[in-house]
C-alpha cells in the first residue's frame, strides 16, 4: 500500500482547543494504515504556557510523542496548518496547504490576515478549513471562493465522552451537590463566553430555585479565568453577588479529557450564553456525556444541536469593536429568556433526563473524532483519479 504523506502543524501537550483538535485528529489518523504522518510543533502563544502531561490517556500521549517533524526529504501531499490567531497563508514547498481558522467574530482582523490585504494575495495552492459555517463566512468576506473553504466540525471521543450514571453519582458526591440542580459552563471566562450574562441570570434563578448550583470550569493554566470570574462577580449588585458566591463551585486546574468528562457528567444542564464562538466544543462534549444544553441562538452551535435536547437562548446580532478600525459580528443573548429557560430546566427533572439521552445519541451518531477526521481527510487528500 502506498501511504499518502501528510504534515500537521500545531500544538501538542497543552490544554488549549487548538491542541486538543490537532491531537484528536492525529490519534484518529494514526489508527489508519494509509497515512505517512508528520507533526511540526509551533511556538506557544505565550512564553508562560508550559506543556502539561496527562491530558490524554498514557498510551495516546505516547503515540502523540512519537510523531516526528518532517525530514528534509519529506514532501507532503498536503499540510494542515493550525497557527492560532496568526494563520500562515504562504504556500507550502510541497503539495497543497490548508489553513485552519476559527474567526469567532466572522471577520479576519489585520492579525488574522497574515499581513495580506485580500484573498487575491493568497496562493492558489492554499485553502482554508473552518469548524463551522459561522466562522467560514470570515474567509468568504476576505475574498476566498467557497470552493476553497472547507467546513469540518469538531468531534468527541466516545470512549471518553459518554454517559455514566455511576460516575455521575460519584462526582456529585465529591462536589457535595447530590441533592441540587447543577448548571455548568466551561471556558476561558472571557467576554465572548457571556459569563456576565450567565452570572446575572443565575442570581435571579436562585431567588426562586434555591437548590441550584453553578459549576464553572476555567482554564487558569492559559488565561486568568479566575480573575475574570471575580471581576464579573464584583460587578453584580451586592445581593446578587452573595447569592451566586454561595452556590458557585469553581475549578481552574488543568484536567485530563477523562477528568473533563467526569466533571460534565455531574451536571444537570450545560449553559452557554456566548456572544461569539468559532464552534464551542464544550457544548458538544456535554452533549456526548448525556447533558442537555442551553446555548445562544444564531451562532455556530445551531449547526450541531437539535431541539430534542437543546434550547436556544434568544439573541440579537450586534457589532463588536475589535480595534479602532475593525469590527466583527457577535450575538447578544436575551438575559430574561435565559432566566426563563434555566428555571424551566431546574424544575423538569424528567425532561432533563430524556433530553440528555437524546444529546448523547446525537453526538455519537454524527460527531465522533473518527467521523469528522474522515471528513477532514476527504478535503486534505481527495481520492485521485
Amino acid at each position: 500500500m502506498v501511504r499518502r504523506r501528510l504534515l500537521i502543524e500545531g500544538w501538542r501537550f497543552i490544554h488549549h482547543s487548538y491542541a486538543l483538535v490537532a491531537q484528536s485528529h492525529c490519534l484518529c489518523m494514526l489508527k489508519r494504515g494509509d497515512l505517512d504522518l508528520r507533526f511540526r510543533d509551533l511556538p506557544f502563544h505565550s512564553e508562560l504556557w508550559k506543556p502539561t502531561p496527562g491530558i490524554f490517556a498514557p498510551e495516546q500521549e505516547q503515540a502523540l510523542s512519537q510523531l516526528v517533524a518532517p525530514e528534509s526529504g519529506f514532501a507532503p501531499e498536503a499540510t494542515f496548518s493550525m497557527h492560532p490567531e496568526r494563520p500562515d497563508f504562504s504556500a507550502s514547498p510541497s503539495g497543497r496547504k490548508f489553513v485552519f481558522g476559527t474567526a469567532e467574530y466572522r471577520v479576519l482582523s489585520a492579525e488574522n490576515r497574515g499581513g495580506l490585504n485580500s484573498a487575491a494575495e493568497v496562493p492558489d495552492t492554499v485553502s482554508v478549513v473552518a469548524p463551522s459555517r459561522w466562522a467560514a463566512l470570515a474567509f468568504e468576506r476576505f475574498g476566498l471562493s467557497p470552493e476553497r473553504i472547507h467546513v469540518v466540525p469538531h468531534g468527541i471521543d466516545p470512549a471518553v465522552m459518554h454517559p455514566d450514571e455511576e460516575d455521575r453519582a460519584a462526582v456529585r458526591r465529591a462536589l457535595g451537590v447530590q441533592h441540587h440542580v447543577v448548571f455548568i459552563a466551561v471556558g476561558a471566562m472571557t467576554w465572548n463566553k457571556g459569563l456576565d450574562i450567565l452570572l446575572a441570570a443565575f442570581a435571579r434563578v436562585a431567588e426562586t430555585e434555591p437548590d441550584v448550583r453553578l459549576v464553572l470550569k476555567g482554564v487558569d493554566g492559559l488565561y486568568p479565568s479566575q480573575d475574570f470570574v471575580r471581576e464579573v462577580l464584583d460587578d453584580l449588585p451586592a445581593r446578587a453577588r452573595e447569592t451566586v458566591a454561595g452556590r458557585l463551585v469553581y475549578e481552574g486546574r488543568t484536567i485530563s479529557t477523562q477528568g473533563m468528562a467526569h466533571l460534565l457528567r455531574g451536571a444537570d444542564c450545560y449553559v452557554s450564553p456566548y456572544r461569539a464562538e468559532g464552534f464551542n466544543l464544550p457544548v458538544l462534549e456535554a452533549m456526548a456525556c448525556g447533558v442537555p444544553v442551553l446555548c445562544t441562538a444564531g451562532g455556530p452551535t445551531d449547526e450541531f444541536i437539535d431541539a430534542a435536547f437543546a434550547q436556544r437562548i434568544r439573541s440579537m446580532p450586534i457589532r463588536k469593536r475589535l480595534t479602532e478600525k475593525e469590527s466583527g459580528d457577535a450575538l447578544e443573548p436575551d438575559g430574561d429568556h435565559l432566566v426563563e429557560l434555566m428555571r424551566h430546566a431546574a424544575r423538569d427533572r424528567d425532561r432533563r433526563h430524556e433530553a440528555g439521552a437524546y444529546a448523547a445519541r446525537h453526538a455519537l451518531e454524527k460527531f465522533t473524532w473518527d467521523a469528522v477526521t474522515d471528513r477532514l481527510l476527504a478535503a486534505l487528500l481527495p481520492a485521485s483519479g
